[in-house]
């Protein structure tokens, strides 16, 4: 029972992980409609300029939690040069559905290589925000995990009080909904869609973060990150955020369980043939979606 229990912790606090990667997923295509192949590439170069930040001998003794800001505000600038200088120009094209998904592939793959070259193949990690365990009878679990779940919970309450209260937030629910509504109440689309790139980045950065604290990380990880975003928010539901938070805890729960009573091995088939009765039953996903 105790396994059982643990399990089911473990899986929450995975699931609270996999939520906030597949949030920075959702948010850009739910906004702009465009899908980022190259997300979970852009989540790990959010882990490394945090590992940087936090190994530096000159910033020595800095918190993590500094470097998760400083990694937060330069991928938000990133994705809104992103936007600005290529995705922007390639939505006024034909086809542009098709390019822009290109676009994205080819950057994570740059993106993948340029980690490669500058930090090597080795395997990394970020160090832990706070060691030691917490034990309740015979269940014990680690004080950094109970952190992790604390600030993505927060943020995840922070970005849903964003998008419902503050008019930039309501700008973007409003495009998300219908884009030439928007347009008549004198939203400024492209303005909207740049910002939305870098809130995306943003937030796929510090899920990035928040995962190499918990997992080692290097150059090729991120497409694992990648798949299993794409799957979260496909099972959700395209577009709809509260889709994924439910299906990444869902899942997150399914990996917890499958690791403990068949190996680890068995996580991806379980994952998939979950996925694929999902979709046939229900292929907008668990809470629909924008069609």
């Amino acid at each position: 029972m105790e396994s059982f229990i643990s399990a089911i912790v473990s899986g929450l606090i995975s699931g609270s992980l996999y939520a906030a990667m597949a949030l920075g997923l959702t948010i850009i295509y739910g906004i702009s409609r465009v899908f980022n192949f190259g997300h979970g590439v852009v989540a790990l170069v959010g882990a490394y300029i945090a590992w940087l930040f936090v190994q530096n001998a000159t910033l020595a003794g800095a918190p993590l939690l500094m470097g998760i800001l400083v990694t937060m505000v330069v991928m938000f600038i990133f994705g809104y040069l992103i936007y600005l200088l290529a995705i922007g120009p390639l939505m006024k094209k034909p086809n542009w559905e098709i390019s822009t998904v290109l676009f994205m592939l080819g950057l994570g793959i740059m993106l993948e290589n340029i980690i490669l070259q500058i930090y090597g193949p080795r395997v990394k990690s970020i160090p832990v925000f706070i060691s030691g365990n917490l034990r309740f009878s015979n269940i014990q679990i680690n004080w950094h995990d109970l952190a992790i779940l604390v600030i993505v919970i927060a943020a995840i309450l922070l970005l849903n009080y964003f998008f419902k209260v503050t008019r930039t937030g309501q700008a973007m629910r409003a495009v998300a909904q219908s884009i030439p509504g928007a347009k008549v109440v004198g939203i400024d689309i492209e303005k909207i869609f740049g910002l939305t790139f870098g809130l995306a980045f943003m937030v796929t950065a510090f899920s990035g973060v928040m995962l190499a604290t918990k997992f080692f990380m290097n150059p090729n990880i991120g497409w694992d990150w990648m798949v299993k975003g794409f799957v979260i928010v496909c099972f959700g539901g395209l577009g709809s955020t509260s889709g994924a938070i439910f299906a990444a805890l869902i899942l997150g729960i399914v990996e917890a369980l499958t690791t403990l009573y068949f190996g680890p091995s068995w996580v991806w088939p379980i994952w998939f043939i979950i996925f694929i009765v999902v979709l046939l039953v229900r292929p907008q996903g668990i809470l629909g979606g924008r069609s």
